[in-house]
Protein backbone atom coordinates (compact mmCIF):
# COMPACT_ATOMS: atom_id res chain seq x y z
CA UNK A 1 0.00 0.00 0.00
CA UNK A 2 2.90 2.43 0.46
CA UNK A 3 3.30 2.14 -3.54
CA UNK A 4 0.68 4.23 -4.13
CA UNK A 5 1.59 7.91 -5.21
CA UNK A 6 -0.99 9.18 -3.54
CA UNK A 7 0.20 8.47 0.46
CA UNK A 8 2.68 11.44 -0.06
CA UNK A 9 0.17 13.52 -1.21
CA UNK A 10 -2.29 12.90 1.53
CA UNK A 11 0.73 13.21 3.80
CA UNK A 12 1.50 16.43 2.70
CA UNK A 13 -2.24 17.25 2.50
CA UNK A 14 -2.10 16.51 6.31
CA UNK A 15 1.07 18.71 7.17
CA UNK A 16 -1.00 22.00 5.80
CA UNK A 17 -3.92 21.27 7.92
CA UNK A 18 -1.07 21.49 11.15
CA UNK A 19 0.12 24.23 9.45
CA UNK A 20 -3.26 25.90 9.03
CA UNK A 21 -3.99 25.34 12.91
CA UNK A 22 -0.69 27.37 13.33
CA UNK A 23 -1.88 29.85 11.47
CA UNK A 24 -5.06 30.28 13.78
CA UNK A 25 -2.41 31.23 16.56
CA UNK A 26 -1.53 33.98 14.74
CA UNK A 27 -2.60 37.81 16.39
CA UNK A 28 -5.32 38.90 14.31
CA UNK A 29 -7.92 35.91 14.55
CA UNK A 30 -10.67 36.22 16.34
CA UNK A 31 -11.93 32.83 16.00
CA UNK A 32 -8.85 31.32 18.46
CA UNK A 33 -10.50 31.71 21.92
CA UNK A 34 -9.63 28.28 23.72
CA UNK A 35 -7.37 25.63 23.33
CA UNK A 36 -9.79 23.21 23.81
CA UNK A 37 -11.09 23.73 20.57
CA UNK A 38 -8.10 23.76 18.53
CA UNK A 39 -7.30 20.36 20.05
CA UNK A 40 -10.70 18.80 18.90
CA UNK A 41 -9.83 20.39 15.51
CA UNK A 42 -6.40 18.88 15.59
CA UNK A 43 -8.26 15.31 16.62
CA UNK A 44 -10.67 15.72 13.75
CA UNK A 45 -8.28 16.76 11.33
CA UNK A 46 -6.38 13.63 12.33
CA UNK A 47 -9.14 10.98 11.72
CA UNK A 48 -9.70 12.46 8.49
CA UNK A 49 -6.19 12.35 6.78
CA UNK A 50 -6.03 8.75 8.77
CA UNK A 51 -9.16 7.71 7.11
CA UNK A 52 -8.06 9.22 3.59
CA UNK A 53 -4.77 6.92 4.08
CA UNK A 54 -7.53 4.01 4.16
CA UNK A 55 -8.98 5.16 0.93
CA UNK A 56 -12.09 6.47 2.34
CA UNK A 57 -14.64 8.68 -0.20
CA UNK A 58 -17.07 10.20 3.31
CA UNK A 59 -12.93 11.60 4.71
CA UNK A 60 -12.49 12.79 0.97
CA UNK A 61 -16.19 14.83 1.22
CA UNK A 62 -15.27 15.66 4.23
CA UNK A 63 -11.66 17.48 3.73
CA UNK A 64 -13.70 18.82 0.71
CA UNK A 65 -16.68 20.10 2.08
CA UNK A 66 -14.37 21.77 4.91
CA UNK A 67 -12.33 23.71 2.07
CA UNK A 68 -15.60 25.11 0.48
CA UNK A 69 -16.64 26.21 3.21
CA UNK A 70 -14.32 28.13 4.82
CA UNK A 71 -13.44 29.52 0.78
CA UNK A 72 -17.47 30.32 0.84
CA UNK A 73 -16.83 32.18 4.40
CA UNK A 74 -13.33 34.18 2.90
CA UNK A 75 -15.61 35.42 0.22
CA UNK A 76 -18.74 36.51 2.18
CA UNK A 77 -16.72 37.78 4.97
CA UNK A 78 -15.61 40.75 2.85
CA UNK A 79 -12.04 42.92 3.25
CA UNK A 80 -10.24 44.34 4.60
CA UNK A 81 -8.28 41.11 5.35
CA UNK A 82 -5.89 40.57 7.91
CA UNK A 83 -3.00 38.77 7.06
CA UNK A 84 -3.79 35.64 8.75
CA UNK A 85 -7.09 35.38 7.60
CA UNK A 86 -5.44 35.18 3.85
CA UNK A 87 -2.55 33.02 4.70
CA UNK A 88 -5.67 30.48 5.96
CA UNK A 89 -7.58 30.78 2.97
CA UNK A 90 -4.22 30.03 0.50
CA UNK A 91 -3.95 27.02 2.69
CA UNK A 92 -7.18 25.80 2.28
CA UNK A 93 -7.16 26.62 -0.98
CA UNK A 94 -3.92 24.66 -1.61
CA UNK A 95 -4.95 21.61 0.12
CA UNK A 96 -8.47 21.39 -1.59
CA UNK A 97 -6.02 21.08 -4.90
CA UNK A 98 -4.16 17.98 -3.20
CA UNK A 99 -7.55 16.33 -2.93
CA UNK A 100 -8.28 16.89 -6.17
CA UNK A 101 -5.01 15.63 -8.03
CA UNK A 102 -5.17 12.67 -10.00
CA UNK A 103 -3.86 10.38 -7.55
CA UNK A 104 -5.69 11.03 -4.66
CA UNK A 105 -8.82 10.88 -6.90
CA UNK A 106 -8.09 7.25 -7.73
CA UNK A 107 -6.70 6.19 -5.02
CA UNK A 108 -9.57 7.26 -2.88
CA UNK A 109 -12.46 6.54 -5.35
CA UNK A 110 -10.32 3.42 -7.52
CA UNK A 111 -12.00 0.07 -7.63
CA UNK A 112 -9.09 -2.14 -6.39
CA UNK A 113 -10.76 -4.28 -3.63
CA UNK A 114 -7.52 -5.26 -2.67
CA UNK A 115 -5.73 -2.58 -1.02
CA UNK A 116 -9.39 -0.69 0.45
CA UNK A 117 -9.60 -1.38 4.20
CA UNK A 118 -13.15 -0.02 4.57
Amino acid sequence: MMTWPARPLILTFGALLALFDLVTLLPGNPDFTSAGWILISVVVQALIVWRLLHRSAIAWSLAVLGSLLYTASFVLFGGPYETAFMISCVLVLVQAGFLFTPPVLSYVFGNDDAVASH
